[in-house]
């Protein structure tokens, strides 16, 4: 591409006076690029930060691989966990090994009842570190058997103190047509609370020592399942093929990720269809640029005819019209890019900022007119999005896919006003223009 080429490639980006309704359109052919590739940086960088925020948060309370029954919680469980535990301890890269046991059940705090997971893990004076790190009131260990942890939101939810007893109903025993199944029932005094960020386990999960479990669902000396928590969670799948060649296969290892898989998947799924919808965004901006270009090329048909006139190939004029919805493409992409980071980067002040604008709006709004009392509202509700934060997490890659499809989207869409320039006859259009 030649210097003049160039040239009048950027010469073309603004038009006449006269004609201001084509530099109207080239600036909204940038806009609706620019807002395409922001909208897609700052929708992607949410949705990857909240795939893996909830990733982090379920790998940080649960356990990084799990041995199981084949039968899950409906078989007879796991009776020999002691001998399992010092196999799997042979396995380089394993940090824990805790066996537990889980199960659903009901809590009740005065005339409160609430659905709830119950795990019994560790023992008095011995609660796995990993789950330590995690409690924000109350003791760091189990002091005695009947005591239990919470999640701070469950406390909040229902006005529960450290001290305070609730009473835990479970199945016992196995259903049967005669006899049905027997509920076990006990107090449990709170120890403590605990907050993982994942609303889901802080406000259904209740921790218990192992013993206590197992004597509360009256199972015997049977574990559900062996927590193991590694160095490194990249080889998560690795080492589970290695701690199952240890313990064979009359138990099943499964990672968190397999544990988790329909959460997970609906996550990729998700992320998925908003890339596709939020790209189409950059497709119609190649529309717009489309019928820019024709109109530019409308405009431009005597320059066109002199410029082939003195020599002109057909190349060059196709060049320079491609060159303007190259540079439409980038310069949108640019700004784009820029505005996305930056929205990413500070999305939490912004989306807090935008909630307190709302609240205090519709607080007077409510107070102008006597609606009575407004509820502040939450743009992010942790008891739908699962998480007390807005993550953003960027991902250089796709950012830079993101712009570079940007474009190419636009400079393929100027390709066909582009052919129609070059193909115009120089005599004819100086004769009737």
């Amino acid at each position: 591409m030649s210097l003049y080429e160039l040239f009048i490639g950027f010469r073309y980006l603004k038009a006449k006076k006269s004609q201001g309704f084509i530099s109207f359109n080239t600036v909204l052919s940038i806009f609706i690029v620019f807002i395409g590739v922001f909208i897609l940086i700052v929708v992607i960088s949410v949705m990857t930060g909240f795939q893996s925020q909830i990733k982090d948060k379920i790998i940080d309370v649960d356990s990084h691989i799990t041995v199981a029954t084949y039968f899950g919680e409906s078989g007879d469980g796991i009776r020999n966990y002691a001998e399992l535990q010092k196999k799997i301890a042979t396995v380089g890269g394993v940090t824990s090994i805790n066996p537990y046991l889980q199960g659903q059940g009901l809590a009740r705090y005065r005339t409160f009842i609430t659905p709830v997971m119950i795990r019994g893990i560790g023992s008095i004076g011995a609660l796995p570190d990993d789950v330590r790190t995690f409690i924000i009131e109350g003791e760091k260990n189990y002091q005695k058997a009947g005591e239990v942890y919470i999640g701070a939101e469950m406390a909040f939810n229902n006005n529960i103190r450290v001290g305070d007893t609730i009473e835990l109903i479970v199945p016992r025993g196995r259903l049967t047509a005669t006899t049905g199944v027997t509920p076990g029932m006990g107090s449990f005094k709170i120890a403590g609370f605990f907050k993982t960020g994942y609303y889901d386990f802080d406000t259904r999960l209740i921790l218990m020592p192992l013993r206590s479990a197992q004597a509360l669902y009256g199972v015997g000396d049977i574990v559900w399942g062996i927590g193991i928590k590694i160095y490194d969670i990249y080889k998560m799948d690795y080492l589970a093929s290695k701690i199952q060649s240890v313990i064979g296969f009359q138990y099943q290892t499964l990672t968190a990720e397999q544990r988790n898989q329909n959460l997970f998947y609906a996550l990729k799924l998700e992320k998925l269809i908003m890339t596709i919808i939020l790209f189409l965004v950059v497709i119609s901006a190649g529309f717009t640029i489309m019928g820019t270009l024709v109109m530019v090329v409308m405009e431009k048909k005597k320059a066109v005819g002199v410029l082939k006139s003195m020599g002109a190939r057909p190349n060059s004029i196709m060049a320079i019209f491609v060159l303007e919805g190259f540079l439409i493409g980038v310069i949108g992409s640019v700004l784009g890019v820029i505005f996305g980071l930056a929205a990413s980067l500070n999305l939490e002040a912004i989306i807090r900022w935008i909630e307190r604008l709302i609240n205090l709006t519709m607080t007077h709004i409510y107070k102008a007119f006597d609606l009575g009392v407004f509820y502040n509202i939450s743009l992010v509700p942790k008891s739908v999005y699962y998480i007390d934060t807005i993550p953003a997490e960027i991902n250089p890659e796709f950012v830079v896919l993101i712009a570079s499809v940007a474009v190419f989207l636009a400079t393929v869409a100027a390709i066909f006003p582009s052919w129609h320039a070059s193909r115009l006859k120089p005599v004819e259009t100086i004769r009737y223009e």
